[in-house]
């Protein structure tokens, strides 16, 4: 296996996560291709760590469908369906922000309001950077903050379970780079629709940019 994997720990972020999140990221940036067979051994060697973070993480990546791990024949990388994904996982986005959405004002507070803020303001600064897997990743940071802040428990597993995917599309389907300017306006006007209550307009943004 080619070295695929950058990472930095931060403080409170456990071993298990920092593995998950390296391996996905791979994954996710293609660095890590459709049918490669993924080692624990040699994935914990290149991370510097134990390999039972490692066995923790690709359990949940098999279960997020990322991954494949068959008894006697290892674990082997998926290829994202981009049909399904169309069909099935964009969908259940527009479901579950169209429902969390009309009253995330309850549950944000102005520090919430502060850093979301503050990730938009990254987002500009990726887009003059041209780095679109960053800004990519601010996008789904943006939205699973809001989630998580103002849904159900529930609602969050099952946006925990596709937000990948989601970020896969956003990467290799969804924003085009002559659009890349235009996303942090989007996601401010998107913020200012929730500070204001304004639920017409929150509905037309979801059916017109989530995609």
């Amino acid at each position: 296996m080619a070295e695929a994997f950058t990472f930095s720990k931060t403080p409170k972020q456990s071993l298990k996560n920092l593995a998950y999140e390296s391996i996905k990221t791979a994954i996710v940036k293609g660095d890590l291709p459709p049918g490669e067979r993924l080692l624990e051994t040699e994935i914990a060697s290149q991370m510097g760590i134990s390999r039972g973070p490692v066995r923790e993480a690709i359990r949940q990546l098999d279960q997020e469908g990322l991954t494949y791990s068959h008894p006697h024949r290892g674990t082997i990388v998926l290829e994202m369906d981009s049909e399904e994904t169309e069909k099935v996982f964009v969908p259940t986005r527009r479901i579950i922000e169209g429902y969390v959405a009309p009253n995330a004002y309850l549950s944000l507070k102005d520090e919430d309001y502060s850093y979301l803020e503050d990730l938009i303001n990254q987002m500009e600064s990726a887009n003059e950077k041209d780095n679109f897997y960053q800004l990519t990743d601010l996008d789904m940071r943006f939205h699973s903050y809001i989630i998580e802040r103002a849904a159900s428990p529930t609602i969050c597993a099952l946006w925990n379970n596709i937000k990948t995917r989601i970020h896969s599309r956003l990467l290799f389907q969804g924003i085009v780079k002559d659009s890349l300017n235009i996303v942090a306006n989007e996601h401010r006007e998107y913020l200012n629709c929730i500070r204001n209550h304004d639920v017409e307009k929150m509905k037309l943004h979801l059916q017109s940019h989530i995609y």
